[in-house]
């Protein structure tokens, strides 16, 4: 079609001759600053695969990766953050390419793939030790934020993490700092050399420096429990908390401060977007919206190219290696805090390896975060049940040691819904009310049909992980422990066995040997019913 030429009308002109005879730009008469400037704000957490998960129905890095390109296309001024927990515990991170341990370096192949701007380290991330994490911060094309991970020898940051960052987006300034859960040091591999410091005698500064140097948005990233970051929002003026750790999705408002997470293992995308006043800085509106990641979306060809080196462990992965007849519970909320089939079939296979009266085993040992229905079980599902190279040990306790260490696997069973320190057991009988006070929950013990004797010897076996006295089973240091298996065989062995011979059998359900109870009295007969084969 021709181009219609109209002449200008001549108001315009008058005013174009005034400009010039004034030196100004024409130009500047109609450029002027946006009075709104749209921060879009794209979030991930607690991803521990970079495949597909439930046989490709959910999740995937690459589906990820296609959305997160669709989505830059909209919105000019995106930040990618990823909220914490990605080196372990993984099935992948626990296997070896070209006869060298993994220890999470394919997740960060992953996110350098998929283009991450900033992260967080999570207490998992710690697993492997303060070693390893350094090894993947170096790898890592995009920055990691901590401001209360510190070296204890120098009272400066951890190695390669940075307190927080100042950028600016379309002339907004935008501060962005970190922060992780201090009980990191007592639940993962963390060195003596590392100090992890309170969250809010952190925060404070940190959001005062950043506002001093002009930030107008304060952005958190954080792997807290919900309840900190609430602690958090509460103490330092921060405008939106992007969280991880709890592997479900979270929007809590409750202080004012939004604190948004999303389900783990890349099932969902969280986008955020602000509409910031580029006059005032103020945050005029703030909006949440959840992507599901499906079989339904595309995925990108570029981050497939880049993960194919990893084609071969996958499909080893894929292979199957053991049968249950009945569907075992691995759900994160029912191994940390009740007794489950699957938390009794490990604790009742590493007892009878170990050929001890008990075994003790942390519900945060055992993995998965599923159901896993019955059938056949892959090599990757029996790796994500037991992900941790533990060693199983053998100890000679008191009665007295036994009951302590009950005591702290209920200790935060009123406070927090899933603590890792939650015990599956064998030979064993107990129960509990966490409406009592701390050191007071357990109600009455049997071991093997008998009351527990305070002053009696029992022999344990449990994971070198407890033994070593993490999670608050201090009554275990120092004690002296044995190896209970042959050098090479691990916990992961003997649970492959039980599996694919059926000895022990897996139960329908769980036998009672735990009860929660609720305002009930300090009686033994909770713990008298049940099999007597215990």
């Amino acid at each position: 079609m021709n181009a219609v030429c109209r002449p200008l009308p001549r108001w315009p002109l008058l005013v174009l001759a005034l400009a010039l005879a004034l030196g100004c730009s024409p130009f500047s008469l109609t450029q002027a600053t946006p009075e709104t400037v749209r921060i879009t704000l794209l979030h991930l957490n607690d991803v521990y695969q970079f495949t597909p998960l439930e046989q490709g129905r959910v999740g995937g890095l690459a589906r990820v990766a296609a959305l997160r390109k669709k989505l830059l296309t909209e919105a000019p001024h995106t930040l990618t953050l990823f909220a914490g927990d990605t080196l372990a515990p993984s099935v992948e991170s626990i296997s070896e390419l070209e006869g060298k341990p993994l220890q999470g370096q394919q997740m960060i192949d992953a996110w350098n793939a998929l283009g991450v701007d900033y992260a967080v380290p999570g207490n998992h991330d710690f697993d492997f030790g303060d070693a390893v994490l350094r090894e993947r911060i170096k790898a890592s094309r995009f920055p990691w934020l901590a401001a209360n991970i510190f070296d204890n020898h120098t009272g400066r940051p951890f190695e390669g993490l940075l307190p927080y960052q100042l950028i600016q987006l379309s002339g907004v300034k935008v501060g962005l700092f970190g922060l992780l859960l201090p009980e990191t040091e007592v639940s993962s591999s963390v060195s003596p050399d590392t100090n992890i410091r309170d969250i809010c005698s952190t925060a404070k500064p940190v959001v005062s420096r950043l506002r001093a140097q002009g930030a107008t948005v304060i952005i958190a990233l954080t792997h807290l429990e919900v309840e900190q970051d609430r602690e958090l929002a509460r103490c330092a003026p921060v405008d939106v908390i992007i969280g991880g750790h709890e592997h479900e999705r979270i929007e809590d408002r409750s202080t004012g401060v939004p604190i948004f997470k999303v389900t783990a293992d890349a099932v969902e995308l969280g986008q955020v977007t602000l509409d910031v006043d580029t006059r005032t800085g103020t945050v005029r509106k703030l909006d949440w919206k959840v992507h599901p990641i499906t079989q339904d979306l595309p995925e990108d060809p570029t981050f497939l190219a880049s993960m194919k080196k990893y084609a071969p462990l996958i499909a080893e992965l894929s292979e199957p290696v053991g049968h249950t007849p009945v569907p075992l519970d691995a759900r994160k909320t029912a191994v940390r805090s009740q007794e489950t089939n699957l938390g009794s079939l490990v604790a009742d296979a590493l007892r009878q390896a170990a050929g001890t009266d008990v075994a003790l085993v942390n519900g945060g040992a055992i993995r998965g975060d599923t159901r896993f229905p019955s059938g056949e079980l892959t090599r990757r599902e029996m790796l994500s049940i037991f992900p941790y190279r533990d060693q199983l040990v053998r100890l000679q306790v008191t009665g007295a040691i036994l009951q302590a260490a009950l005591e702290n696997a209920v200790s935060k069973s009123a406070e927090d819904p899933e603590p890792g320190r939650f015990l599956q057991v064998s030979g064993l009988r107990f129960a509990f009310d966490p409406s009592r006070p701390k050191g007071q929950r357990v109600l009455c013990v049997t071991v093997g049909g008998k009351a527990l004797s305070p002053t009696a010897t029992y022999s344990l076996a449990t994971l070198s992980f407890l033994a070593g006295g993490k999670d608050g089973y201090e009554m275990f240091r120092g004690l002296p422990a044995t190896p209970a298996l042959q050098e090479s065989r691990t916990p992961r062995d003997v649970l492959s066995d039980a599996l694919r011979t059926g000895k022990p059998p897996p139960m329908q359900q769980g036998d009672g040997r735990i009860q929660r109870l609720q305002g009930a009295s300090a009686s033994g007969g909770a713990c008298a019913s049940g099999s007597s084969s215990l």
